[in-house]
């Protein structure tokens, strides 16, 4: 197998987790696992041994924890949702709308791309 093949088996565990890993962190799995292959769910490395997928990725949480983010769950409560994912939710409100019909420029040109997304 590929390191490609590592790297997805990786991610997928990863998503499975409620995780999705940046790019620098996915730059440190190439580093870590090159020459590696995979056989079923294990990471069989040269002359080091073998490591469980999910081994690994809690390594390297542990690691780079940075390089983690939840992944968007957009079926979840309102409840459980941010305050940007509400955002597009909200309706605008009559003292938006009166700055929107006063705006010019750049600042109407946003603010008729904002009314536009929450249409």
């Amino acid at each position: 197998m590929t390191t490609d093949s590592i790297e997805d088996a990786v991610v997928s565990a990863a998503h499975a987790r409620g995780y999705a890993i940046n790019s620098t962190t996915m730059a440190t799995v190439a580093v870590d696992l090159a020459g590696s292959t995979l056989v079923s769910d294990m990471i069989v490395i040269p002359g080091k041994g073998t490591l469980a997928v999910q081994d690994y990725l809690r390594d390297l949480h542990d690691r780079a924890p940075s390089g983690f983010s939840r992944l968007q769950e957009p079926n979840k409560p309102d409840a459980e949702r941010t305050v940007t994912e509400m955002r597009p939710k909200r309706p605008l409100d009559a003292a938006w709308h009166h700055r929107h019909s006063r705006a010019t420029g750049i600042t109407k040109t946003m603010m008729d791309e904002i009314a536009r997304t929450r249409a």
